[in-house]
C-alpha cells in the first residue's frame, strides 16, 4: 500500500514540474512566435505587391512594410494599399476542407496581380498543394469581378482556375472562399466611389 502512495506522489510531483516547465516555455516563446507570425504576414503582403525587401532582416521587413503599405479595415474587410502605386490587396479567409484557409490577393481593378496563401491546414501532398508557387501563380491575370470558377479541364479560362488533382474538395472550398471575399471586396470598393 505504501508503494502505491509513493508512486502516486511521485507522479503528481512530476506532473507539476513538467506542466510548470511547459508554462514557462510558453510564456517565454509566445511573444516571439507572435512577432514572427506578424513579420511573415508583412512579408506576404509585400510579396503580393512585388515589393522587394531583405528577407534575412526582420527590422528591414517591418520598416519596408511601414513605408510602403497602408492598412485599413471596414465592415470586416482588411485592405492593404501600396502607397507608391495605389494598388490594393485584401485578406480573405474561410473554411477549407480540413480547416481555415487564408489568402492575400492583390488586385488591379478586377485582375489578380498577386496571390499568396498565408495559412492552411489541408492534407499534405493533396490540398496543401495550394501553397505551391505554380498553383498560386496560376491566379495571376485572372478577371474576378464576376467571381472565379474552379475547372477540371486543365485549360482554365480568364475567370477560372484549375482544380488540384486529388484535392477537389479543397479546390471547391477555395473557390467559395475567394468568391465570397471578392464579392465583399468589390462591394466595399464600389461604396468608396
Amino acid at each position: 500500500m505504501n508503494n502505491r502512495f509513493w508512486m502516486i506522489g511521485m507522479l503528481l510531483i512530476m506532473a507539476v514540474v513538467c506542466s510548470s516547465a511547459l508554462a514557462l516555455v510558453n510564456i517565454y516563446t509566445s511573444p516571439i512566435i507572435t512577432k514572427n507570425n506578424e513579420i511573415k504576414y508583412m512579408s506576404t503582403v509585400l510579396d503580393v505587391f512585388g515589393i522587394s525587401y531583405d528577407a534575412e532582416n526582420s527590422d528591414s521587413i517591418i520598416s519596408t512594410y511601414k513605408d510602403a503599405i497602408e492598412e485599413s479595415e471596414a465592415n470586416g474587410i482588411r485592405l492593404f494599399t501600396d502607397t507608391s502605386s495605389g494598388r490594393t490587396a485584401t485578406s480573405i479567409s474561410g473554411s477549407g476542407f480540413q480547416g481555415t484557409i487564408t489568402v492575400i490577393v492583390a488586385l488591379d481593378d478586377d485582375i489578380i496581380s498577386g496571390f499568396k496563401v498565408v495559412s492552411q491546414v489541408e492534407t499534405p501532398g493533396l490540398g496543401a498543394r495550394i501553397t505551391e508557387d505554380s498553383f498560386q501563380q496560376s491566379f495571376i491575370g485572372k478577371h474576378v469581378s464576376d467571381g472565379i470558377t474552379m475547372t477540371r479541364s486543365g485549360t482554365a479560362g480568364i475567370s477560372e482556375f484549375d482544380a488540384i488533382t486529388g484535392a477537389t474538395e479543397t479546390s471547391r472550398a477555395l473557390e467559395k472562399i475567394l468568391n465570397r471575399g471578392f464579392s465583399r471586396y468589390f462591394e466595399r470598393k464600389n461604396s468608396e466611389l
